[in-house]
């Protein structure tokens, strides 16, 4: 053990007398750790939300999604969108033509997505989002139509209902006269075969389904448009692998360009911005820290001052001025890590038994899918809370350290 550290290690855990430095120290120390330990937490909380909210859109998303840059529809007849299916690891793919529309029912009206899908589109979600009836949209001779729990309430509509829900769907290249507005749209009377539910608001009030031939003809396409393909992967596969297989298949066709989404970027704004939020949060936190850290600078000023004579016996035993302030510069970083080890245990132990008792509950009457906080503890985010602590420490324990000689 070098002979700096012998001695810092001495000053820091020496048992002779307790000293308002001991005190000062010991605050110092304790706010770090309560800081990291916030830190830690919070952090955890935020990418648990992140994991729970991407549990439910995985439930009702595919792995992977093509869409055309420009434009609202390509055909599927493009060679490479059969040569898509040869692609190790694919297992199915299903073609979707989507627009929006008016639903009514009696009296009640609102507006939808309204994607028309063939059979295996019903490969593509999980059974588990069924609510009521069935996800089923007949046939093109009898369609159905299956719509989320939170659209069909706005509808006042639901399954065995004696009444059909009424959809209207602008037809794409008519032009709206004035004195004719009903010529632009066209109209189906539909039943309703079952409803959905993913527990997200959004995607519960957004989404009707009928079969695709019917959604073309409603909205003027013709019998090969479509707006984006959905491909479901084998459980093993490797996705981002798969992506840039159909990214490099696509980059040949001549008059189209396309895009590869995964559920991270279908999602985009809400990930970008529950990260803006996470990082927002840390660095409140972190100036937080910063000021439990700065008291260092009185702890080690202090400490120069009380072992001045010590300092004085060091140099005449040969001891260099850097020896000297090496000296001071671990007895306050050692403070730090003392207390950012400490909080960055105990934040990992709180979110265990967070994770296995759920000992925080969410606020009573939460209609939120779980009832406790969740927690998601990421290597990178203690990698980077650790550092960051560590970092500070050193540059603020540097700058009383000048006067120690």
């Amino acid at each position: 053990m070098r002979f700096e550290l012998r001695v810092a290690l001495r000053y820091l855990f020496s048992k002779k007398k307790q000293n308002a430095i001991n005190i000062v120290s010991g605050v110092c120390a304790t706010g770090i750790c309560v800081a990291s330990l916030a830190l830690v937490c919070i952090l955890s909380v935020y990418n648990g939300f992140q994991s729970v909210v991407g549990d439910l859109y995985s439930s009702f998303d595919p792995d992977l999604r093509i869409q055309p840059k420009e434009g609202k529809t390509y055909p599927d007849t493009l060679p490479q969108i059969a040569e898509i299916r040869k692609i190790q690891g694919i297992q199915t793919q299903a073609p979707v033509l989507s627009d929006g529309a008016v639903l009514m029912n009696g009296e009640k009206q609102t507006s939808a997505t309204l994607c028309g899908v063939d059979e295996n589109y019903y490969k593509i979600i999980k059974k588990d989002i069924v609510y009521a009836g069935e996800f089923n949209v007949g046939n093109d001779e009898v369609p159905y139509m299956t719509l989320g729990v939170a659209l069909a309430a706005q509808l006042n509509a639901s399954i065995h209902f004696v009444q059909p829900v009424t959809l209207y769907a602008p037809i794409h290249d008519a032009k709206l006269s004035i004195s004719n507005p009903e010529g632009a749209f066209n109209q189906i009377q539909i039943f309703v075969s079952g409803l959905y539910s993913v527990n997200q608001q959004e995607t519960d009030s957004k989404f009707a389904f009928i079969p695709i031939n019917v959604a073309r003809e409603m909205y003027g396409y013709g019998p090969h448009d479509i707006s984006y393909i959905d491909i479901k992967t084998e459980d093993e596969a490797d996705i981002e692998s798969i992506k840039k297989q159909v990214e490099d298949l696509l980059s040949t066709v001549d008059g189209y360009t396309f895009e590869v989404l995964d559920k991270e970027t279908l999602h985009a704004d809400f990930y970008r911005m529950l990260q803006v939020e996470k990082w927002v949060t840390f660095l409140i936190l972190f100036f937080v820290l910063m000021i439990a850290i700065v008291n260092i600078i009185g702890s080690l000023s202090m400490l120069i001052i009380e072992k001045k004579n010590d300092i004085q016996t060091l140099k005449h035993l040969g001891a260099t001025d850097s020896t000297i302030r090496r000296i001071f510069l671990l007895e306050g970083w050692m403070v730090t890590a003392i207390g950012c080890i400490a909080g960055v245990i105990l934040g990992l132990l709180l979110c265990g038994l967070q994770s296995w008792f759920g000992i925080i509950k969410l606020s009573e009457g939460s209609d939120f899918v779980i009832e406790h906080y969740p927690v998601a503890v990421q290597f990178w985010d203690i990698v980077i809370i650790i550092i960051s602590v560590l970092s500070i420490g050193l540059v603020t324990a540097w700058f009383p350290t000048k006067y120690a000689e």
